[in-house]
Parts: structure tokens; sequence; C-alpha cells
């Protein structure tokens, strides 16, 4: 069964949606303030952030920022995997 594609979270409603789903409202603006470390943002990046994390680990936002900052093709492609895998 395909994703819903809001889940991808490729535009900021769609990502603020996400955030609520997985973490609750409580967390919207922490997470937010960790995907603001981002070097180089991108909507596909930001998304693949959001898909990577786990229900109620935010601490996984920070790891991903993390890794995102020093290699950005490593979090795209484990979206793609994660996704995939479903």
């Amino acid at each position: 069964m395909p994703r819903d594609a809001r889940e991808y979270g490729r535009n900021h409603a769609d990502r603020i949606a996400e955030i609520e789903r997985k973490f609750g409202p409580d967390k919207v603006e922490q997470v937010l303030a960790q995907l603001s470390r981002i070097s180089h943002p991108t909507e596909q990046l930001l998304g693949a952030i959001v898909v990577l994390a786990r229900p109620g680990h935010v601490g996984d936002i920070a790891s991903s920022v993390s890794l995102a900052n020093r290699d950005a093709s490593a979090v795209l492609n484990a979206a793609t995997v994660k996704d995939e895998r479903g």
C-alpha cells in the first residue's frame, strides 16, 4: 500500500503534519529548530530527515541533521531505501 504523499514532508505544511503525527504538536518547534541547523537545506532533504525519524524519537532528527551536514546524499539514499522497504 503506497504511503500518503504528505508523509514525505516535501513542503512545509506536509512536514508540520508529519512532525505532529510522529512526535506530537508540542514538539513541532523543537524539530523545526533542529532542521534549521542544516547547512544547505532543500525540500527533499528536510522531508527525508522527517521520514527517517522514528515516531517518538526526536533525537533521530539531530542525528540525521548532523549526517546531512556531512553527507546529504547519504540521508537521501537512506530515506529512499526506507521508502522502498515500506
